[in-house]
């Protein structure tokens, strides 16, 4: 699949939940007409990895797969585990004995993961949804190499600016209406004017930050300028590429000193504990703040990160697409393809949604009608994007994003005036990377 025809199957993707209604538009060309018929039984426990989510992951799990067991009678055995923790060690952990299935990421987390041979098939049960995921979401989803899916797509959100509403209006600034870099610059000035940490940051793992990045990038210079870099077309020595960390550099200061101790969570609890004023985030963490109280969760809001080059505007966002794996070398691989497709199915999504989930699901069956303003928030700030990135560690190539890309940016909020060294090295990193 070319980059061009990914960057029109991300569109696609989008358009159908942003206009609003009962799911996403679009037929399938790659899903059959007629369902194929999966399994309705199968034998055994099946085992459940919840990657991430605290307390309310677990909830919306133990509902999903209690739903499943209750159709099924096969039990579902669940553990969650630290999201970070196993990323970092999926290949090590499919190769050992893993559960059966999991919750996982589109792009190239899954394709390089099946083409090593880790990751079950999941074409079959993805037909046997049917035409309930639109032909975008299963594109999305397809690996280019072999044309088989091995993701059940489900959801996916919206990186934004978030922060409270309340928070902004005491500050003297209109919460629906920070649009420019400007705006974005008072408001943090403002906020840490009153003692608090203007812009958190937890980038302990390595990868929180490639959400600031991407979007400045993709503010300053455009969407095909960012997924050009990220795949060794542009250069990070260009004059563009320090564009950014001009602009970069410009929030550091208003950053949370401890940002390589704490992790992505750590800014959520600065938030929730009214600590800081903003930070650039995906969506998922939502069901902590409605798990807290439901005035947490009204005061919660999300806007596209502010305009900085008018040629750009905010046609840009990082909208990562997630959905459910099976493990090739899982104890009950047909369990696993059974559960991976309650989870995508209608039953499933209901399921997870009385279970406290907030997500926005890709399939045809998820009726956004009845949304919350939150909800409805998350899905304006999505259509109001023309170009889908899905995140620096799944738009580039593994071995670049993780421990080269990563370590630049940490080296670079830890003394920004390194940047030309910082940026020389990470070119030279990438052009010492094996051809593929």
């Amino acid at each position: 699949m070319s980059e061009q025809d990914n960057a029109v199957s991300r569109r696609s993707l989008l358009l159908g939940a942003a206009i609003g209604g009962v799911g996403l538009a679009g037929g399938s060309s790659l899903v059959a007409n007629a369902a194929t018929k999966a399994p309705t039984k199968v034998k055994g426990n099946i085992r459940w990895t919840t990657r991430g989510g605290g307390a309310s992951g677990d909830k919306i799990a133990k509902s999903v797969n209690d739903a499943f067991t209750k159709k099924y009678g096969n039990k579902v055995l669940a553990q969650q585990v630290n999201s970070d923790d196993f990323q970092n060690n999926f290949v090590q952990i499919m190769q050992g004995s893993p559960d059966d299935a999991f919750g996982w990421m589109a792009g190239w987390r899954t394709n390089a993961r099946a083409d090593a041979g880790l990751l079950a098939d999941v074409s079959a049960q993805i037909k046997a949804l049917g035409k309930s995921l639109p032909a975008s979401a299963v594109q999305a989803a397809t690996n280019p190499k072999d044309k088989k899916q091995y993701i059940i797509p489900t959801t996916y959100y919206p990186w934004g600016l978030h922060y409270r509403k309340s928070m902004v209006k005491e500050i003297g600034m209109n919460p629906e209406n920070i649009a420019t870099w400007d705006d974005f610059i008072k408001m943090l000035t403002l906020t840490q004017k009153k003692g608090l940490v203007a812009y958190a940051m937890g980038d302990k793992q390595g990868w929180e930050a490639m959400g600031t990045f991407d979007i400045l990038n993709a503010r300053i210079n455009g969407y095909k300028y960012h997924i050009d870099l990220l795949n060794g077309r542009a250069k990070w020595t260009d004059p563009k590429t320090k564009e950014v960390f001009k602009y970069f550099g410009q929030l550091v200061p208003f950053m949370n000193t401890n940002f390589m101790d704490i992790d992505w969570d750590g800014c959520r609890d600065l938030l929730l504990q009214k600590q800081c004023g903003a930070m650039m985030m995906g969506s998922w963490f939502a069901n902590d703040f409605k798990a807290k109280s439901q005035a947490d969760y009204d005061d919660l809001w999300v806007v596209p990160f502010p305009e900085i080059n008018p040629t750009h505007g905010i046609d840009t966002i990082d909208a990562p697409l997630d959905g459910v794996s099976v493990a090739k070398h899982g104890k009950n691989v047909e369990g696993g393809k059974l559960l991976a497709q309650f989870w995508g199915s209608k039953e499933g999504i209901k399921a997870a949604i009385k279970g406290g989930d907030t997500s926005i699901y890709v399939s045809k069956d998820f009726d956004t009608s009845g949304y919350d303003s939150f909800g409805k928030q998350k899905l304006a700030v999505l259509g109001a994007a023309k170009n889908i990135m899905f995140f620096a560690d799944r738009d580039s190539r593994g071995d670049f994003a993780g421990p080269i890309l990563g370590p630049a940016l940490q080296d670079f909020m830890k003394n920004p005036a390194d940047i030309n060294k910082i940026l020389e090295n990470t070119q030279a990193q990438w052009e010492a990377l094996p051809k593929i």
